[in-house]
């Protein structure tokens, strides 16, 4: 040995113990008991000073595995269109992409794996003077659809006129007539609103409420003023919160950095479209004018269009779109004759209609996740810009119509 080694022997040795802090529990005692020739008993591992210390984090949680099933949410919305109502309807029209993109981010687990859901929606309108009176001045404007454009074209055309409001004989009407699931798992709800005295008509609430219990819809009223006995009457026989609104509430547009660029991303996703069926070009034609009637409303309500449009999972246009029924049934093209199909893919083979079909389906699957990451960065401005506001929250359609719902939706299991 050195004379060099065996100064450092001597070193190591002389401050072993100096080292056994510095490394700290069992890996310092197990070397300064090396030099020493001394087998370590160590009873306790626990280190009480230490400066490379690192705590073990536990692994984090699996997550659990998509459920190719998906719940139903069935939403029926009546809406009272007697004269003055028009803030209402209006309420209606710029809420409506929100209150879907809401609905639709909810998930429980089941059996394991993380369940989606899928939204259909139907539409009455009651009150008008303009509807026979024979039925009770009510209309169905649309039957359940999971097509959110044909709900919209629908929405844009209400117009107000005179009234005669029988709300408990709209939510009969509502409970009995339109296609309601019999599955045990499907969240139902008929959301009504108005701002005449419940208590008109034939139809009392204790009768309209008992038809609705029926079939398991959850009754949610929404008042349009300050407050009225009737309709808090009411909602204690629906078992439900009674909501009040300020119709005529329009909700401030707020910009954001991202804003521009999730337009113009929503206007590039209707280039991935390929219609099919008898109704595939109307629809079309559909999707394009909810664009331009959401633009007209407010840039707000342009974008939380588009960005329900980012969201493949809550706009699925599977009746009328090549990309979304070939997404959901592998067999679409083996069962869907040529005539019904887009010009570009007849006279194909399977494969070559499927590789056609694949360029669309990675475009739009790239715009749609560059819409997500600009939405995510957008809500995260707009909650910083939030805080910097003062002043009460005025009551809308937007602030008070999910209220209700999230009670009933964690009380099955559901996460918001």
């Amino acid at each position: 040995m050195t004379d060099r080694s065996k100064t450092l022997g001597r070193w190591l040795r002389r401050h072993s113990l100096t080292l056994v802090a510095a490394l700290g529990g069992a890996a310092g005692v197990a070397y300064a008991a090396g030099w020493h020739g001394k087998k370590p008993a160590i009873t306790n591992t626990t280190t009480t000073v230490s400066t490379f210390k690192h705590e073990v984090q536990p692994p984090p949680a699996p997550v659990p595995e998509r459920d190719a099933t998906t719940d139903t949410v069935q939403i029926a919305l009546l809406l009272d269109t007697s004269s003055s109502m028009d803030g209402l309807i209006n309420q209606a029209r710029a809420h409506l992409w929100t209150m879907v993109d809401q609905m639709g981010k909810m998930t429980r687990v089941v059996d394991g794996k993380t369940r989606g859901v899928k939204i259909q929606l139907a539409l009455y309108e009651y009150g008008n003077d303009t509807l026979p009176g024979r039925t009770g001045f009510i209309r169905q404007v649309q039957a359940f659809t999971g097509d959110l454009d044909k709900v919209s074209e629908k929405l844009n055309a209400l117009f107000t006129n005179g009234g005669s409001e029988f709300v408990g004989q709209a939510i009969q009407v509502a409970a009995t007539d339109l296609q309601w699931s019999s599955a045990p798992d499907t969240m139902k709800f008929v959301f009504v609103a108005g701002n005449e005295e419940f208590d008109q008509g034939p139809v009392t609430a204790t009768e309209a409420m008992k038809a609705a219990a029926a079939k398991g819809i959850n009754v949610q009223l929404i008042y349009c003023g300050g407050r009225d006995e009737t309709w808090a009457s009411a909602a204690k026989i629906a078992k439900s919160d009674l909501m009040s609104i300020d119709q005529n509430h329009v909700a401030a547009y707020v910009p954001a950095p991202q804003d521009a660029q999730i337009l113009a991303l929503g206007n590039e996703l209707n280039t991935t479209y390929l219609a099919y069926g008898a109704d595939g070009a109307a629809s079309m034609a559909r999707q394009s004018s909810a664009d331009a009637q959401s633009a007209k409303m407010s840039p707000k309500v342009a974008l939380e269009r588009m960005q329900l449009k980012g969201k493949k999972a809550v706009y699925d246009n599977r009746g009328w779109d090549v990309i979304d029924a070939t997404t959901n049934n592998a067999k679409f093209f083996e069962q869907t004759p040529d005539a019904q199909l887009p010009a570009e893919l007849r006279g194909k083979t399977v494969e070559e209609k499927k590789q056609l079909v694949a360029a669309h389906i990675a475009k739009r699957s790239e715009l749609q996740a560059k819409i997500a990451k600009l939405e995510a960065e957008r809500t995260a401005f707009l909650q910083a810009e939030q805080t910097k506001q003062h002043g009460a929250a005025v009551n809308s359609l937007e602030t008070e119509l999910m209220k209700g719902t999230k009670k009933i939706a964690v009380a099955k299991g559901y996460k918001l």
